[in-house]
């Protein structure tokens, strides 16, 4: 077994994005009554409980100021908001200490190969390196595709000073409970890994007075409305109002919202806090276009 270094200091697989959520061509309005400073705050800052737990263990460390760092493509954790632990809300934070290149790799696997590999190792004696790079891919799944060649495969990063007998080719099969795949591992390009350095600052010191901090900064008062603006108002309320083409008294609605700054917004839509007929609302507002056209 030859031993391999590389400059990682974490074994990870490259994340995927996720879609981003879809909204109507011509927007959307919905309003959700904000009874108390716990629903505001439960609306507003995210919470540790449920987290993975290496998430969550990023976060307790941050909290308790031991600044701890993780390495990656993309940063582990980032949100804007804060979260709430232990009935306090801290705005979570990074900064990027140092930066390197390293390779990525493909790793291949063919479930039913048409001739069998010459040099095949079992499952349980792969390095661990190797065993994590294969992921959740051995065994395969029920619904694995059949394809020609190639079934499945994912990219990955080898730990610093990696043991592997897959990255120098020494076997090009796995065996696992008497079923041999074939398994390839080759470079496929550079990437730029970060060290991040995480840390908390405390934002309030309970919900209350984090509702506070919310009405204080965003909270506005909508009033004087049209007719056909308290419409739309209403059936937004506990709910969500669709334009269906309607756009010109939506724009006028928009525009008001717009006139306010949003808790969270961008050239899309937002969310604002508003006061409605003595009640406050969580508005999640989503923009129409410009033109009918």
């Amino acid at each position: 077994m030859r031993r391999r270094t590389f400059l990682a200091t974490a074994a990870t697989a490259l994340p995927i994005a996720l879609a981003g959520c879809a909204h109507p061509t011509d927007g959307s309005l919905s309003m959700r009554e904000m009874g108390d400073d716990a629903a505001l705050a439960e609306q507003y800052a995210g919470e540790t409980e449920g987290l993975p737990p290496e998430r969550k263990a990023l976060l307790d460390a941050a909290i308790a100021g031991e600044s701890p760092t993780r390495e990656g493509v993309y940063p582990p954790y980032e949100r804007d908001r804060p979260v709430e632990y232990e009935g306090s809300y801290y705005a979570i934070g990074y900064e990027i200490a140092d930066t390197h290149t390293e390779t990525l790799y493909d790793v291949e696997i063919d479930y039913d190969p048409a001739e069998s590999p010459s040099s095949v190792i079992e499952y349980r004696d792969l390095p661990e390196a190797d065993r994590n790079a294969l992921g959740e891919l051995i065994p395969p799944d029920e619904d694995v595709p059949d394809n020609e060649g190639v079934d499945i495969g994912r990219t990955y990063r080898y730990p610093e000073d990696a043991e592997s007998v897959l990255l120098d080719g020494q076997y090009g099969g796995v065996r696992h409970e008497g079923q041999t795949y074939r398994v390839t591992v080759e470079a496929n390009r550079e990437v730029t890994v970060n060290t991040y350095e995480y840390s908390a600052e405390k934002v309030a010191d309970s919900t209350s007075a984090l509702g506070q901090q919310l009405r204080e900064r965003y909270l506005f008062t909508l009033s004087d409305l049209s007719e056909g603006e308290r419409d739309i108002v209403a059936e937004a309320v506990d709910g969500t109002y669709f334009p269906e083409g309607e756009l010109e008294t939506f724009r006028t609605l928009a525009d008001r919202f717009r006139a306010h700054d949003a808790v969270d917004g961008d050239e899309y839509g937002g969310d604002w806090l508003v006061r409605y007929d003595g009640t406050v609302y969580w508005a999640d507002l989503q923009y129409p276009p410009e033109t009918d056209a």
